[in-house]
């Protein structure tokens, strides 16, 4: 996104009415709220600050990051390092892995999620009201109803976007009545009103953000024109691509296959050519700027200024190094600081890229994605400094992933919707009503994409094919337990031990204590 302010009076007050959130370091602005929205010019910062929005507070507690560990910790493909390793635990991190499934003891990450959710619910209220409340164009006399509309798309999609994870994260699995989060739909108007709003269940929120979605994809174009657009829509924003895409995996999530497959066909086979799986995979994530992968259809761009100081003062998502590690950042377990959350070894035993001694196998060396996208640090057995290739001082093997930071530190570009996820979504949707010619298609265009050879087999064993290639694509990208929901099948124990458990149990969060005390609606 480019050099543009974000602030507008009705962005900042709608903050404050989004929830009965309270007044925290947001509102400490150096600089002075701009005037509202008096032209179209002015308007497009309401998009930029929806988005700016969603990245939470000062870039560290944030759905981008933190939303994606409850999909990796409570599921299987992940394990703990331990004190006893060397390794400084944190005990969102802790409840999360060891399942503490009651719903109560777990406030993850400081609630980071919950701000940085209704911050972009918020800001997307305020435009779009600004928008329903002029008769669908509040700047009639510039000629521009295209533009309108395709801000109005943006601001449903990061709405969605928002809400989704939202659900995610605060709810119980769908379909589920019992309503735990706020449900705020447009700006309020007043400081009592902000104080109450409606309580939303899965069942209420999941039809809402299908709804915004399928309004989204209506009103967005499908790709930037220099020719018609404003510059800022170039990087990182929505189009009609986004939206479908999103919907898919919503559609998906609540186990509509033929809805989703329905969005799937629309991306994977009628994008123009815009996205294909022509790069190796490494290419979706050493990105900054403008410049993407061919397979990424939506991303955080981390390299642009807010126009709150200056073009440095994007807000730079991190915390991806709970769950990352690089060469430059592996110097033994201690000097790791947060990065706890490895690959586990059931995970890496099940997709065949270790065996049971801890092994790395031949057909680990052979896929693309372990080689280019994960990290695998070997064991001196001493107390000897670590060795440039980040060797740790333990007695044990770990294998990290290795997809952010690519480009340089935080200012890489953050994939958040792409194609080999559709790809997948569709070849296990094919497999489940009997198409397995399709399916097979679809999971061997991932596995020629990642150096491997094709895959033949059918009924179970396609199935299980499936899974397991999903695992290697998705890996630290906070799938794999929404995943498991969508097909209704129950969670591995992974490393922990213990037995495997349903998939649709209550694995969610609690609401902030400072939401409840508020919010008049609990």
């Amino acid at each position: 996104m480019k050099k543009y302010l974000i602030s507008t009076f009705l962005s900042i007050t709608m903050l404050l009415f989004a929830t009965a959130c309270d007044e925290e370091e947001f509102f400490e602005l150096e600089n002075p709220p701009e005037s509202p929205w008096l032209s179209l010019a002015d308007f497009e910062k309401a998009p930029i600050g929806a988005y700016y929005g969603l990245s939470g507070n000062g870039g560290f507690r944030h759905i981008y990051s933190h939303g994606y560990l409850q999909g990796m910790l409570f599921a299987d493909e992940v394990r703990l390092g331990s004190p006893d390793e060397g390794f400084n635990l944190n005990s969102d991190v802790e409840d999360m892995y060891n399942r503490a499934t009651d719903g109560t003891s777990i406030a993850l990450f400081d609630n980071g999620i919950f701000r940085s959710g209704y911050f972009g619910v918020g800001h997307a209220n305020a435009a779009i009201d600004h928008i329903l409340n002029n008769n669908g164009n509040p700047y009639p006399d510039e000629g521009r109803q295209d533009e309108v509309d395709r801000i109005h798309g943006e601001l449903r999609f990061i709405r969605a976007y928002a809400y989704y994870w939202l659900a995610k994260v605060y709810l119980p699995a769908f379909p589920n009545a019992e309503k735990r989060i706020p449900w705020r739909t447009s700006q309020a108007t007043n400081l009592d009103e902000s104080f109450t709003s409606e309580l939303a269940s899965a069942d209420d929120i999941y039809p809402y953000i299908i709804e915004d979605l399928r309004q989204a994809k209506e009103l967005l174009p499908e790709r930037f024109d220099p020719a018609i657009h404003n510059p800022s829509y170039e990087d990182g924003r929505a189009n009609k691509f986004a939206a479908s895409a999103l919907l898919a995996k919503v559609l998906f999530h609540i186990g509509d296959y033929a809805g989703a497959k329905a969005e799937l066909d629309f991306v994977i086979d009628q994008n123009g050519g815009d996205y294909d799986l022509s790069e190796d995979p490494i290419e979706a994530w050493n990105k900054t700027g403008i410049t993407r992968g061919r397979e990424v259809i939506w991303y955080y761009a981390l390299w642009a200024g807010d126009g709150l100081g200056g073009p440095s003062n994007w807000k730079h998502p991190g915390r991806f190094e709970t769950y990352t590690a690089d060469e430059r950042r592996a110097r033994g377990p201690a000097a790791n600081g947060g990065r706890h959350v490895m690959s586990s070894d059931s995970f890496l035993e099940r997709v065949g890229w270790q065996d049971v001694d801890g092994n790395e196998t031949a057909d680990a060396l052979l896929d693309k994605r372990y080689t280019q996208l994960f990290l695998r640090l070997n064991s001196t057995g001493s107390d000897e400094n670590p060795d440039p290739r980040g060797q740790l001082n333990t007695q044990r093997t770990y294998v990290w992933g290795n997809k952010y930071y690519r480009a340089g530190n935080r200012i890489t570009n953050v994939p958040l919707l792409r194609l080999a996820d559709l790809v997948l979504m569709r070849s296990v949707i094919n497999a489940l009503n009997g198409n397995e010619g399709d399916a097979l298609t679809d999971l061997n265009a991932i596995r020629t994409r990642a150096g491997l050879t094709d895959f033949a087999g059918t009924g179970d064993a396609l199935l299980e094919a499936i899974h397991n290639e999903r695992s290697k694509e998705m890996a630290f990208e906070g799938d794999r337990l929404y995943y498991l929901q969508a097909l209704n099948l129950n969670v591995p124990a992974g490393d922990r031990g213990g037995a495997e458990v349903a998939s649709k149990g209550p694995f969610f969060s609690e609401v902030p204590d400072f939401e409840k005390e508020l919010n008049t609606a609990f």
